[in-house]
């Protein structure tokens, strides 16, 4: 009845073998109130037997076989990162989401040293992977644990903040279930990370090995499954790449490891490891995808001189918001000055990039600007040249030509490009657009206002 490579099958010998004892048995009332342990008892002893003395497993395989495998990537297009890996009837489809780093989660923990996370990892085990129907609650210690261990084994792998400014979360769907689905997490979770582009040093697996032990006589168990993981005596989780383990778990149910198990179990896990990566994993995806998603945020940093974040922030949040708004971006500032720009549009980042570049540095004559008209005065207008910083463009600096009237020439809301021609000791800049219409060529009025800039700028 259990030599089945089928759960479920399996599952269903057991019943009518126990269907028919019920039957056999339903004039002694004693003896069907043990029955159910009775027959629980004797499929222990029966798959223990197999094992230990006749290196049979349930399913046919050989003591050190993985059960069959299989990896894809890119299965749910509009995620930033998705993967399923199947170890036999285990199965996890993995996402990922990027997000910028305000994004963290919060801890409020006793470790005060410890009070965000940047890298969050969700394990969901719904009743139906292990064919069941019951209601869909908050997650318990097997989920719990579970996200955990897989959460640490990826952790040493992953990019510093420096290198990669996002936060990460990673969500694994269990869609079904025979022993080892938290480390089949581990493997989908290093697909769908790569998937999505996020550089990890590594690319790590994981396997459970297990063990049936009888007093000196004992056997260590590749990929066990889950009749192996209920009747065996260890259930020994080990995760890693292909240089080091950056995860362990181990359930005993017998006194003690000898050093002789313990040095087996991790060199068979060592092998299961390689194999898992080289056959499967790497030929599917070998290495971290070079561009994101084109539906992830994109990332930019720089930074700037922290006694200059008061001006980007600006009065109430007042220019950070309007920042934010224009260019449809998330800006998260440090102390220390670093500044993280987010969005989807990599055009809008670059030019929000740009925007906090203005305000986080002082104006210095001989430059162009690229400014907005705010003001008009008889004597000249006045030119926006970056959030908060505003100059004079007096009358007679205005065109080429005598201007007899400011409006001829401009209008409140012109884009214009001006020269930084002085700043006196009070701190006023003063602007001039004849300067700027001087010093560009004769066939250079048909680009645009940005590539216009770009090059006085450059011949500056």
């Amino acid at each position: 009845a259990v030599f089945t490579d089928e759960k479920q099958q399996r599952e269903e010998n057991i019943r009518e073998i126990t269907d028919k004892l019920a039957e056999a048995f339903a004039d002694n009332e004693e003896w069907l109130a043990v029955l159910g342990e009775a027959v629980y008892q004797y499929q222990k002893k029966t798959v223990r037997k197999m094992i230990l003395k006749d290196h049979k497993r349930p399913d046919g395989r050989a003591i050190n076989q993985i059960r069959p495998l299989a990896a894809e990537v890119d299965l749910i297009p509009r995620v930033h990162g998705s993967a399923m890996f199947t170890r036999g009837q285990t199965q996890i489809c993995d996402v990922v989401t990027l997000a910028p780093l305000s994004e963290v989660q919060k801890i409020d923990g006793l470790d005060e040293n410890v009070t965000t996370k940047r890298y969050m990892h969700q394990y969901n085990f719904p009743s139906y992977s292990v064919g069941e129907t019951k209601p869909s609650r908050g997650p318990g210690r097997r989920e719990i644990g579970h996200g955990a261990l897989a959460e640490r084994a990826l952790l040493p792998v992953l990019p510093s903040v420096e290198e990669f400014p996002y936060a990460i979360r990673l969500v694994s769907e269990v869609l079904e279930s025979n022993g080892s689905s938290s480390m089949g997490s581990v493997c989908a979770s290093t697909l769908s990370l790569m998937d999505a582009g996020v550089p990890i040093k590594a690319p790590v697996a994981g396997v459970a090995m297990g063990l049936v032990k009888d007093g000196e006589y004992f056997t260590i168990l590749t990929d066990i499954q889950g009749l192996e993981d209920a009747l065996g005596d260890m259930d020994f989780k080990v995760a890693g790449t292909k240089k080091g383990i950056t995860a362990i778990q181990m359930d005993l149910k017998v006194h003690g490891l000898t050093p002789e198990i313990i040095k087996e179990a991790f060199a068979k896990t060592h092998k299961a490891r390689n194999y898992i990566l080289d056959e499967i994993m790497l030929p599917c995806i070998s290495e971290p995808r070079k561009e994101l998603s084109k539906y992830a945020p994109k990332m930019y940093t720089l930074s700037i001189n922290p006694d200059k974040i008061g001006d980007v922030i600006g009065k109430g949040g007042k220019v950070i918001q309007e920042i934010q708004a224009d260019y449809d971006v998330k800006i998260n500032i440090e102390e220390d000055g670093r500044v993280y720009i987010s969005g989807i549009d990599a055009d809008k980042c670059k030019g929000a990039v740009e925007i906090v570049k203005l305000i986080a540095t002082d104006p210095e004559v001989g430059s162009f600007y690229n400014g907005v008209v705010t003001r008009i005065m008889n004597f000249g207008a006045f030119v926006e040249i970056a959030p908060g910083k505003e100059g004079l463009v007096h009358i007679s600096r205005l065109d080429v030509k005598r201007t007899e009237k400011v409006e001829d020439v401009v209008n409140v809301g012109d884009s214009v490009i001006v020269k930084c021609i002085e700043i006196d000791d009070q701190g006023r800049i003063n602007l001039s657009r004849r300067d700027a219409f001087l010093f560009q060529k004769p066939n250079s009025l048909d680009i645009s206002l940005e590539e216009m800039l770009s090059t006085l700028n450059e011949c500056v």
